[in-house]
């Protein structure tokens, strides 16, 4: 498949840096919400396994759009002279998103378990059971679909830090950075 035949340069390189950009910004919420449960719940053992698992996740996740993402690299960088075959190209797709929806998806469903048996104090009871739901559908994504009732979690943890604001950024603003 050639990547940039029609223009699609940009959107190589652009999918690229929102891809990591977006990792990123799972590391900043992951470790927001690290801060916040250690300082409210004091509960060390689970902070440092949900900041443990949450990161490998985040790291996971990065390898595999790389992955994902290497074959429209080299093909927006060596033009019409990169041949590949599509067997091959596919294989090494299917390998990034094996990355991402295997075990990234798997240790990010880990991770908000632990978060919600660790925030017993910081987050309200129904964003609590919402982010089990959110952890056991993690854990369930290498069949793909239940993938997205993670990215629903991160839609409402998002909303409701932005809504929340206030009390639980004094929690957090206590806390010395690590």
């Amino acid at each position: 498949m050639d990547y940039v035949a029609k223009g699609h340069r940009a959107a190589v390189f652009v999918s690229t840096y929102l891809a990591l950009l977006a990792v990123l910004g799972l590391i900043c919420l992951l470790r927001y919400l690290r801060d916040a449960i250690s300082v409210a719940a004091n509960n060390h053992r689970a902070t440092r396994t949900f900041w443990g698992i949450g990161l490998a996740a985040a790291v996971t996740f990065a390898v595999g759009w790389g992955i994902l993402l290497g074959d429209a690299l080299a093909h927006a960088y060596g033009g019409r002279h990169v041949v590949i075959a599509p067997a091959v190209t596919y294989l090494i797709s299917e390998v990034g998103v094996v990355m991402i929806f295997g075990p990234g998806a798997i240790l990010l469903g880990g991770a908000l378990v632990a978060l919600m048996l660790g925030s017993r104090t910081v987050l309200p009871t129904w964003l609590r059971w919402l982010t089990l739901v959110a952890g056991v559908a993690g854990v369930a994504s290498p069949a793909y679909f239940p993938f997205f009732i993670v990215e629903i979690w991160g839609i409402v943890i998002g909303v409701w830090l932005l809504a929340a604001g206030g009390g639980f950024k004094s929690a957090v603003a206590a806390q010395p950075s690590a």
